[in-house]
């Protein structure tokens, strides 16, 4: 990341939550994203703002996403809630995840 995070934020889901998709706060936050993950591996989904394009991308566990560029202001991203998940082209039963997401904040 280019700028040093100053603010983290812990989020635990469980099977069959999620988060709705959004674009975080532009006037909030700084340029770039990141969040590490934690317990079990889940599907996160970006979506065009433009075209309604949208791609599955898992978030395997430890590993860090970095959202910038136009995927930070173009596109929406969310969690779907759901309690499985489709994998290898089974069901997948979706266990406890816990993120860590990193932000700037952008004073004012």
């Amino acid at each position: 990341m280019e700028c040093v995070p100053d603010q983290a934020i812990v989020n635990e889901y469980l099977p069959g939550q999620g988060i709705a998709a959004h674009i975080d706060c532009e006037p909030c936050f700084g340029p770039e994203i990141a969040t590490i993950s934690l317990g079990d591996e889940y599907p996160i989904r970006f979506t065009s703002v433009s075209t309604a394009e949208a791609i599955d991308v898992w978030l395997p566990v430890g590993s860090a996403c970095v959202i910038s560029g136009p995927a930070r202001y173009e596109w929406r991203h969310e969690i779907a809630k759901r309690k499985f998940d489709p994998f290898g082209g089974t069901r997948k039963l979706r266990k406890r995840r816990v993120s860590v997401t990193f932000r700037t904040v952008i004073p004012g």
